[in-house]
């Protein structure tokens, strides 16, 4: 996914989920995040117009394995989807 993007940020938190909410940034993957990382941010992306998933595009599940892929537009979904998964 580093290799396809145009810069890549480490750190941010909950910023950088705003930046992407605003229109700012185009794609936000995370390996290990836990119930109270993501939870409020569903409703944020979301109500902007995005999509906050897993890495195979499932709806995030409290029992999930902690990955966390959000884009700003959802048809980048399917691409970075594929781009994950190798």
């Amino acid at each position: 996914m580093a290799a396809a993007a145009g810069r890549v940020s480490f750190g941010g938190d909950c910023y950088l989920y705003g930046l992407l909410a605003l229109g700012h940034l185009d794609v936000i993957v995370e390996a290990d995040l836990k119930l109270w990382d993501w939870a409020a941010l569903v409703p944020v992306i979301e109500g902007a117009g995005g999509k906050i998933t897993d890495w195979s595009g499932q709806a995030l599940r409290p029992d999930g394995d902690g990955r966390v892929l959000a884009v700003g537009d959802p048809g980048l979904l399917d691409a970075a989807i594929a781009r994950l998964a190798g």
